[in-house]
């Protein structure tokens, strides 16, 4: 070793430590530039539920109020870091309030994006790459979606990619450290679904296939505080707080009628094409900047091309078929993205179109392209599956949360956001993303967020609008049970009273049977209805030139 020598690992560190303090800088700039815009075009306010998260949302005021711990009825998730990390906010904001709990989810979903980075750059992906993908979750429209609600996807996906990243870097290195970190964040995961039984048991496979024995001490390590935590909440359940009945009769009780169906084999195949499919859309901005990038050179597209046409006659023909059957275009699965806006739709009348539909067909047109790619990628990966390499972890995990989702009733599309890390590593792995290519991925993610965007703040504008008209008949002396305010009004007023009602008529098998106990001599609609009389109505209006519409308050006559 020369004299110069110690002078220059003196100042290697330093150096090092500079650009990746410089690295994070860029990084957190470009992931809050997109949450700069969801703030300034769809502010979090509004003291009201979105979707199902009413149910989550009352055992947060449930905690509050008596300082226990009680999950809804309605509930078929865990979802008790959820309720704890809410009742934090809530304390902060000096009383519980569905604008506190939002911004509560709000914070978990920057942790998420970062959490993606880190993912990305620990399976060995460049910054460029890393910091695409991250902003490629941000713009998500269904990221989004999710963000702005108390359900428990986002309190899932961001400990669940922190867990990957923590478990990956725990195999590459050896470090036990590592692989406890990430056992401690499966078990927040598990706390938020079930669905995270599948992380201890993905890195235990790993550790098997890469030791070629069982070495217990790297296995206990990395499975022992989610076990652990499945075991007490399973206790806990059962002997304490009881098996909620949403859990018992949807998650148990239908998935497995669901699964003794004779047709379930053809579902699941029907689960797979549609599945790939948004994995496709849900990538784009990677694939398109993959595509600018061409002038890189990959080893792995030569075997794929085979692969891919393959795939892309299937997926042409499941699109074409679809398109005949249900008469339009994309999308084919609920819940978040429907042609006629974002979120469910459950008042009565024609809702005002907030996107045309001549961009769902466009989609449509896309699907199948960016759909194959995904496919090959994924067909890839699960045949190299024993192949120790960063992918190893991520397919095994994938398979096995894509087996438990098969077995529910209902395929939401939400439901798919979990593997959206591992179809973006897949991509991104092919091959570095040039300045070009980050571009194309940058304009992709910005018309995803302009879509979304567009889609929330209309949302968000007629969700409050249903609210201000619902409390102002209640303000008249009319009961909140009284009134038809969709789904949420019905979560929040009548849930609690109305599904032992059900239960003691004979109908506690029927999902939604405690919606229709109560008579409702008041409804609220997007449009008048014949043989109602209007009472009145709440204008509406969201951002980005949104076309607005009407909540029409209207008596039932008896």
């Amino acid at each position: 070793m020369t004299a110069a020598e110690p002078a220059i690992e003196a100042t290697a560190g330093p150096a090092r430590r500079e650009r990746r303090v410089r690295r994070g800088v860029i990084v957190g700039v470009a992931i809050g530039a997109v949450y700069a815009v969801w703030l300034l075009f769809v502010p979090p306010s509004g003291n009201f539920p979105l979707n199902d998260d009413w149910a989550y949302a009352w055992s947060v005021r449930r905690l509050l109020d008596t300082g226990q711990l009680r999950i809804s009825e309605w509930s078929a998730v865990t979802s008790v870091f959820p309720v704890y990390w809410g009742a934090l906010f809530c304390r902060a904001a000096g009383s519980f309030s569905f604008a506190a709990l939002r911004w509560s989810t709000l914070m978990m979903s920057v942790l998420g994006c970062l959490g993606v980075y880190d993912f990305l750059r620990e399976c060995g992906l460049p910054v460029r790459s890393a910091c695409l993908g991250a902003v490629a979750v941000a713009a998500n429209p269904i990221y989004l979606y999710l963000s702005y609600t108390f359900m428990s996807d986002v309190f899932y996906f961001a400990p669940m990619v922190v867990s990957l990243s923590l478990y990956t870097r725990g195999v590459r290195r050896h470090s036990a450290r590592a692989l406890l970190l990430g056992s401690v964040t499966a078990g927040v995961a598990y706390l938020a679904r079930q669905l995270a039984i599948t992380l201890p048991l993905a890195v235990a496979l790993v550790l098997l296939l890469r030791d070629r024995r069982i070495r217990w001490q790297p296995v206990i390590q990395a499975t022992l505080v989610p076990f652990g935590v499945f075991l007490w909440h399973t206790l806990w359940l059962k002997y304490s707080h009881g098996v909620p009945w949403g859990f018992e009769l949807n998650a148990v009780h239908n998935s497995v009628a669901g699964l003794l169906q004779p047709r379930k084999p053809l579902e699941i195949v029907w689960r797979l094409l549609v599945s790939m499919a948004y994995m496709g859309l849900f990538t784009l901005p990677v694939l398109a900047a993959l595509v600018a990038s061409r002038r890189q050179e990959s080893d792995r597209l030569p075997r794929l091309t085979k692969s891919f046409g393959s795939w892309f006659v299937v997926l042409t023909a499941f699109v074409a078929v679809s398109v005949w059957v249900t008469h339009g275009p994309m999308p084919y699965l609920g819940n978040v993205i429907n042609r006629a806006g974002m979120g469910p739709i459950n008042l009565q009348g024609p809702k005002p179109l907030v996107t045309p539909t001549w961009v769902f067909w466009l989609v449509t047109a896309f699907a199948p392209l960016a759909g194959a790619a995904q496919a090959t990628l994924w067909t890839d990966a699960v045949i190299r599956f024993r192949k120790p390499d960063a992918a190893q972890l991520l397919t095994i995990a994938s398979i096995l949360m894509a087996a438990l989702t098969a077995l529910i009733v209902v395929l939401w599309d939400e439901y798919l956001i979990v593997f959206l890390p591992a179809g973006l590593y897949l991509a991104l792995r092919l091959r570095p993303i040039t300045r070009g290519g980050m571009l194309a991925g940058a304009c992709v993610c910005a018309l995803m967020l302009t879509y979304g965007c567009r889609e929330m703040a209309d949302y968000m504008a007629w969700n409050s609008a249903r609210w201000v008209a619902g409390r102002g008949l209640v303000a008249q002396g009319v009961q909140p049970d009284a009134i038809d305010g969709g789904f949420e009004w019905a979560g929040w007023y009548e849930f609690e009273s109305a599904l032992p009602a059900a239960i003691a008529s004979g109908k506690g098998g029927d999902l939604f049977a405690w919606t229709r106990v109560n008579p409702h001599g008041f409804q609220l609609a997007f449009a008048p209805i014949a043989g109602d009389v209007t009472l009145g109505s709440v204008p509406y209006r969201g951002s980005l030139l949104d076309p607005g519409g009407h909540i029409y308050i209207l008596k039932v006559p008896k």
